[in-house]
């Protein structure tokens, strides 16, 4: 039923269409007939007013009644809906009043991954300690001292190791083998060579060189002659030799080599009185080698058996009273040096 206005209903009250009783109302000469009708019809329209009235007192009233029920519906789903709430609050309560308990129960866990975190933040510490220390001086301030030269200055085989100012501590200290190599490649007077490390900024190059055995000339310039049967590429002036030294006079680099690596198993007290050493084949051996003593004496051996023949030298040389010459192409014997 639609719902209407009060307002509009009094106002239609208001207009509802009133007897008009000057034009209907009879006379006092109208007949008992006349009168009687009107009465009747007077009767009819007012029970029909009323009818119409009571109508619409019932359209005024209906509608009060239903927002009063809406009303009290909302009430009731206000009223549900605070509970609902206070009950969602009591559970968060409880659940916020529990917490601080679990909180106090995982005390140790803060402290487990305090000791994980250490680890990192060492490390971390460590990374930054280094990376200070790469950008100061003092990480390529360093001291380099030689031991084990004899031919070779310190500043040569320093330079030899390829190490330049530039050049990190730690970058050496990691790679000392490399650099110790570079020695050994780079002179073959160099037999052995390592590089030691001392804290915070030491190094030591330990070097051993290859024994010397003579010297060698080509076009009035002298080489050194290695044990390793190795000829030094640096020429030395005849005013830098020795006092004493071998000369080889030899000129096959193969024979050379050979006689290096012979004499260098031979005794050194026999091998540091020999003056000089030329080829001087035979119809018998062609490798046959004269050895010029300082001792005055004279040995002829083959190139093929130095390392055999030559240490006899020392007991036969106990031997003789004047200068001799020492054969030992075929087996081994001796006769004086004639005079010429």
């Amino acid at each position: 039923m639609d719902e209407k206005d009060p307002k509009e209903l009094v106002e239609n009250k208001n207009l509802e269409p009133s007897l008009d009783l000057e034009s209907s109302v009879p006379t006092m000469d109208a007949s008992d007939d006349e009168k009687s009708a009107f009465f009747e019809q007077w009767k009819a329209r007012h029970q029909a007013y009323l009818e119409q009235q009571n109508q619409q007192d019932e359209e005024v009233f209906v509608p009060v009644d239903e927002p009063e029920k809406k009303k009290n519906g909302f009430l009731k789903r206000l009223e549900k809906n605070k509970k609902t709430n206070e009950t969602l609050t009591e559970i968060t309560d409880d659940a916020f009043e529990q917490e601080p308990v679990a909180l106090k129960k995982k005390d140790p866990i803060p402290r487990r991954a305090l000791l994980k975190a250490i680890p990192v933040l060492l490390g971390s510490l460590v990374l930054f300690l280094l990376s200070l220390y790469f950008i100061t001086p003092f990480s390529k301030d360093k001291i380099i001292s030689v031991q084990g030269n004899e031919r070779l200055t310190a500043q040569e085989v320093e330079q030899l190791s390829l190490i330049s100012n530039q050049d990190y501590i730690v970058t050496i200290a990691l790679n000392a083998k490399n650099y110790a190599e570079n020695i050994k490649k780079a002179s073959p007077e160099i037999s052995e060579a390592t590089i030691a490390y001392r804290f915070p900024n030491a190094f030591t190059i330990h070097v051993k060189e290859y024994k010397l055995i003579g010297y060698l000339e080509e076009n009035s310039q002298y080489y050194r002659i290695l044990s390793s049967g190795e000829i030094a590429s640096e020429a030395i002036p005849a005013d830098q030799l020795p006092e004493t030294y071998l000369l080889v006079k030899l000129t096959d680099k193969a024979s050379i080599k050979s006689l290096a690596e012979q004499l260098a198993k031979v005794d050194e007290t026999i091998t540091s009185k020999i003056q000089e050493i030329t080829l001087t084949p035979s119809k018998v051996t062609a490798d046959l080698l004269t050895l010029t003593m300082t001792d005055g004496n004279t040995i002829l051996v083959p190139l093929s058996e130095i390392d055999t023949k030559l240490p006899y030298y020392s007991k036969i040389a106990l031997d003789i009273v004047e200068p001799s010459v020492i054969d030992m192409e075929v087996g081994i014997y001796r006769y004086v040096k004639t005079s010429q």
